[in-house]
């Protein structure tokens, strides 16, 4: 137990009474470790820490997923539910084919030799060796040119290229519609989209 300023006893704060907001704080840990990788791709022209941090911006993109996920397993309102399903709607549209190239980085012991479930979706002990395969699905880094001349890192994972900066705004957006959905859920809601515009508004 613990006590208020009044002196009288709380119920202790319990982590599995909480499941929306602790899915919030490691979703917005994740975002800031996406931030992180992308700030160091943007700075750093080497190009093999440039395709490490990518792989590592890819993977923290799914841990934030997963915590948006569960912050709406544990929502309690309609409200809430309404605007968290808007929000992974978003995510998953700006990011298209972020869930594969996880799953294929993640894999790397199976896609390298063409045995990973996209190249080959039959019963894992049905699955050979195909080198073709596994060329398909080579990882590359790029830079690509964007507007105003600046670059545009990419991550092309076989048939999935992942615009990282479009990834990071997205996760970006993600987490701050966890929280418009979490003090929806709690009866105090913001107007929508607040969130991000807040955070992202220029310095002056």
């Amino acid at each position: 137990m613990t006590t208020d300023t009044a002196g009288a006893e709380q119920r202790p704060w319990l982590r599995t009474e909480h499941g929306a907001t602790i899915g919030h704080t490691e979703a917005w840990c994740w975002g800031r470790t996406v931030r992180l990788q992308l700030r160091r791709i943007l700075h750093e022209d080497d190009g093999e820490s440039g395709i490490i941090d990518a792989r590592q911006l890819v993977m923290a993109l799914r841990m934030v997923l997963r915590g948006a996920q569960m912050s709406r397993k544990h929502l309690t309102t309609a409200e809430g539910r309404a605007i968290l399903d808007e929000g992974l709607a978003a995510f998953t549209a700006a990011v298209p084919g972020g869930k594969e190239a996880r799953d294929v980085i993640e894999h790397f012991d199976e896609y390298t030799q063409g045995t990973g479930r996209l190249q080959q979706p039959v019963r894992p002990r049905l699955r050979v060796p195909d080198e073709e395969q596994a060329q398909h699905f080579s990882i590359d880094f790029r830079r690509d040119s964007g507007d105003h001349g600046r670059q545009r890192p990419v991550l092309v994972v076989g048939p999935y290229p992942i615009d990282l900066i479009t990834a990071a705004d997205a996760a970006e957006r993600l987490e701050c519609d966890i929280y418009e959905a979490l003090l929806a859920d709690e009866g105090r809601p913001i107007p929508r989209g607040w969130a991000y515009d807040v955070r992202t508004v220029p310095a002056p």
